[in-house]
């Protein structure tokens, strides 16, 4: 039951940004100026409560522009360039700055979600005693969550733990160095662990648990190299499945965790919600995951195993999400349920003619071959099967199970449980339906890891910071920059990592730069332009000077 959706769309309309004001929205009828004024609401439990859940709603963009970054700016994800998606692009062609739309929307949407945490935080005496705990508990895990993903982002944030009510306040903020925004982020995931359920029934599953602020206590303690503590911390979240294995617990097939008619399955921990019922607030990675085809022969966006054609077609897509050929060859080899069941290859463009190869799948119409451009299948809703728009209600998931697995297996590896660790990732791989990985040493099992994240996190928000914290981030991107797909279109594989050929059958060509290739700078995203013009003694991140 997708509950979140329902609640947090109550305040869809709203703009509480620091004033809590020129909220247009039913509940607000009764002020004749329909403005929310913060001297006379806020101060009853329902009331605290409906800003509270707002932050909820702001999760939605979060996570998906946090989600671009992960996949676009690495190897899993590119912009087809079909549309004025810049933000996208740059993310594509590490060309990004201080103005970029996606990093500076990441911004925005931690803030805002800090704010409304800290409202609540400081109106918990207005809330009930039954409300109390509860909601100081998810406050403190939305702005620990909020924090975290600032952190690794921009380095050093500003930190607030109160409301700011005038803009003139904001001028006195600084930086605070990562190392303090981390002991607000340890220090409020206590309280989240403390105060939050094991799990939800009825109108309140969704929301934050024990176990989502037990992974992200291990995921920043894995983000700081504490992997003693992230093993303890999640241990706890796997010893509970284990014991629970209805209410947490891997799903039997891989496409299952995806489907939107199992929302919330045993799997998932944590995730922002969609729906696309009377009131559509759909995901649209549904269709950023599709070619935008400009075929004049008409092309279906998906066709069943059983050779049966999607009523969706091709041309649902806008071209901004595409699976790299990189990624789509490693499944390929890899096999399985994760590459049958979550690797579509159907849909060509008419521009992108290509010579048959072993790495690239072609159509033949009319005697010339065209490209068939992957794309993941994890946003598509079958529920929409009928249709001929790109609804979905698939939601991003943040934490799941599987994740967990990886991660414990990555922090059971570092502190020399090798074999242990070998369990965790072949628990993932026997359930892909694919062969077991041998890894045996260390550092065998570091690269198995690695990869095994890149095979069965994809598109999920997680690659970005993978390789950023086992510092893998430049070479896999120098490698990914420099990677040629013998047969690939010229224009197909420019788009794919933005190397430049003459033609698909050149072996040679020249590579996009990466932006920290050769510096020993902090891989950070820019301070936003417009934060750095309000607040000129700050100081930008280095190479965005």
């Amino acid at each position: 039951m997708k509950t979140i959706n329902k609640i947090a769309l109550a305040l869809l309309g709203s703009s509480l940004v620091f004033g809590l004001s020129s909220c247009k929205d039913s509940y607000f009828d009764l002020y004749p100026t329909d403005t929310m004024q913060i001297e006379t609401y806020g101060y009853n439990d329902s009331e605290v409560t409906n800003v509270f859940l707002d932050s909820y709603y702001y999760l939605r963009t979060l996570s998906s522009n946090v989600f671009q970054i992960n996949s676009i700016a690495t190897d899993e994800a590119y912009d087809f360039k079909k549309n004025n998606s810049q933000g996208q692009i740059e993310l594509n062609e590490s060309s990004w700055d201080a103005t970029c739309s996606i990093s500076s929307s990441v911004w925005s949407d931690c803030y805002y979600i800090i704010h409304r945490c800290n409202y609540a935080l400081e109106h918990l005496e207005y809330l009930s005693a039954s409300n109390k705990k509860q909601i100081e508990g998810e406050a403190k895990f939305m702005r620990a969550y909020a924090y975290f993903t600032l952190v690794r982002l921009f380095g050093a944030v500003p930190m607030t733990t109160t409301v700011i009510n005038s803009y003139t306040d904001l001028y006195k903020y600084d930086r605070t160095a990562a190392t303090k925004i981390y002991e607000l982020i340890d220090s409020d995931i206590a309280v989240a662990v403390a105060n939050l359920p094991e799990s939800y029934s009825g109108i309140y599953v969704g929301r934050a648990t024990k176990f989502a602020a037990l992974v992200l206590k291990g995921e920043s303690q894995l983000a700081r190299k504490d992997y003693s503590g992230a093993v303890t911390s999640l241990g706890e979240v796997i010893e509970y499945s284990k014991n629970n294995p209805s209410k947490l617990g891997l799903e039997d097939h891989v496409k299952n965790i995806y489907d939107s008619t199992n929302p919330n399955g045993k799997e998932i921990i944590f995730a922002a919600q969609f729906n696309n019922g009377s009131t559509q607030i759909t995901n649209g990675f549904m269709g950023a995951c599709y070619l935008a085809a400009t075929s004049a022969v008409k092309q279906t966006a998906y066709y069943y195993p059983n050779g049966t054609a999607s009523t969706l077609p091709a041309t649902i897509g806008n071209s901004t999400f595409l699976m790299t050929w990189d990624l789509w060859n490693a499944l390929r080899i890899d096999g399985g349920e994760r590459f049958t069941d979550l690797a579509n290859n159907s849909v060509y463009n008419e521009g992108g003619e290509s010579v048959p190869s072993e790495y690239v799948k072609t159509t033949n119409i009319g005697g010339k071959n065209y490209t068939c451009f992957p794309n993941s299948m994890k946003y598509f809703d079958f529920q929409n099967e009928g249709g001929t728009k790109a609804l979905s209600s698939c939601d991003n998931i943040i934490y799941r199970l599987g994740g967990v697995y990886l991660m414990y297996a990555e922090a059971l590896n570092q502190t020399n449980k090798t074999a242990e660790a070998l369990t965790y990732l072949n628990a993932i791989r026997t359930r892909a339906g694919v062969a077991p990985s041998t890894a045996s040493t260390k550092e065998d099992m570091i690269a198995a890891i690695e990869h095994e994240n890149l095979l069965e996190l994809n598109f999920e928000g997680h690659r970005w910071y993978d390789l950023l914290r086992t510092d893998r981030l430049t070479p896999v991107m120098e490698a990914h920059f420099s990677a040629r797909i013998p047969g690939l279109a010229v224009d197909a594989q420019g788009s794919n990592n933005g190397l430049s050929i003459k033609s698909e059958n050149d072996v040679t060509g020249t590579p996009v730069n990466w932006k920290w290739s050769g510096k020993s700078d902090p891989i950070l995203f820019p301070i936003p332009y417009n934060q750095i013009q309000l607040c000129p003694n700050w100081e930008q991140n280095s190479i965005y000077k």
